[in-house]
C-alpha cells in the first residue's frame, strides 16, 4: 500500500505504552455498494459469539452498523485477545472476505470495534453518532481523524494519476501525492507513524533519507496524553475506566 514508517522502534514502543489498551482507528459509514446490505448483520444471525451464554439480548439482536476506515489501525493487545477468545473470527473473516467488492477489507475491524459487543478494550460510548463522524477521514474536512495521528498524506481528489502541480513531487497516485525528497521537512516534523504514498521506483532517495533521519534521531515527536485525550474519545474513555471514573450516562465524547 506504499506506506513507510517514520518513527523509530523506541518511539513506537513509547506510543504503545501511552495508548495502553486504547485502539485507534477511523469510523466512517460503510458504503452499501461495498458490502452485502441484505445479509443478517445481527451478532446472533452471524453466529458471531463462540458462546452466547451471558451475552445480553440487546447485543445479540441489534443490527451492527458497518463502518469503514483505513487498513492502518492501532489495536490494543487486550482488544485483539478478546476478539479471538470470544468471537468466531472465521465467520467474521468469511463475511468480509469478498474480492468482488472494492474496499470491503477496510470495514471488518472498524465494524467490530464501533458496535459495542462487550469485548475487553472496546470503546463503549457511541461517540460516532454524537460527533457526526469526527473520527473519520481528513479528506472530508472532519476535525478529528485517524490520519492526524497515524498516517501523513496529502490528498488531491478526483484527479487522474500522473503529473499534478498541486503535489510538491509533481506526481499523484490514487488521489494521493507521492512522497519525494521535496517532503522531507514535513516528514521530519510530523508526529505521525506512517507516510503514504512512498513509491520506491519513483524516488528511492526518500526512503534513504528517512532511514538516515531515524538513525540520527531527527524524527517528529510522538503525540502526548493530553492531545490524545482531547482528540480521541476512546483514549479518554479508557483513561477514565482505568481510574474508575467512567460513567457511560454522563460521558462527554469531546
Amino acid at each position: 500500500n506504499f506506506d513507510m514508517l517514520i518513527k523509530t522502534p523506541r518511539q513506537l514502543s513509547d506510543l504503545s505504552d501511552l495508548l495502553d489498551y486504547t485502539s485507534i482507528m477511523g469510523f466512517d459509514y460503510g458504503l452499501k455498494d461495498r458490502y452485502d446490505d441484505t445479509a443478517d448483520w445481527t451478532p446472533a444471525g452471524m453466529k458471531l459469539f463462540k458462546n452466547e451464554t451471558g451475552v445480553p439480548e440487546e447485543i445479540l439482536h441489534r443490527k451492527m452498523v458497518v463502518r469503514k476506515s483505513l487498513n492502518e489501525v492501532i489495536l490494543s493487545k487486550t482488544f485483539v485477545k478478546s476478539l479471538f477468545e470470544k468471537l468466531n473470527m472465521d465467520k467474521v473473516i468469511k463475511r468480509f472476505d469478498d474480492d468482488k467488492r472494492f474496499g470491503i477489507d477496510e470495514m471488518m475491524v472498524m465494524t467490530l470495534y464501533e458496535n459495542y459487543l462487550g469485548l475487553d478494550g472496546q470503546m463503549e460510548s457511541n461517540c460516532v453518532k454524537e460527533m457526526d463522524d469526527k473520527l473519520t477521514r481528513q479528506v472530508r474536512s472532519i476535525l478529528c481523524s485517524l490520519e492526524r495521528t497515524f498516517r501523513l498524506n496529502y490528498w488531491d481528489l478526483n484527479q487522474p494519476d500522473g503529473t499534478d502541480p498541486d503535489c510538491k513531487s509533481n506526481w499523484l497516485r490514487h488521489s494521493l501525492c507521492v512522497f519525494g525528497v521535496e517532503y522531507l521537512k514535513e516528514i521530519s516534523e510530523s508526529p505521525m507513524v506512517l507516510v503514504n504514498k512512498v513509491v520506491e521506483d519513483f524516488d528511492f532517495g526518500t526512503v534513504l533519507c528517512v532511514r538516515e533521519m531515524m538513525k540520527n534521531g531527527r524524527t517528529g515527536k510522538n503525540p502526548d496524553a493530553d492531545w490524545l485525550a482531547s482528540n480521541f474519545p476512546q483514549f479518554k474513555e479508557m483513561q477514565m475506566k482505568a481510574n474508575g471514573t467512567y460513567d457511560r450516562r454522563s460521558f462527554e465524547c469531546l
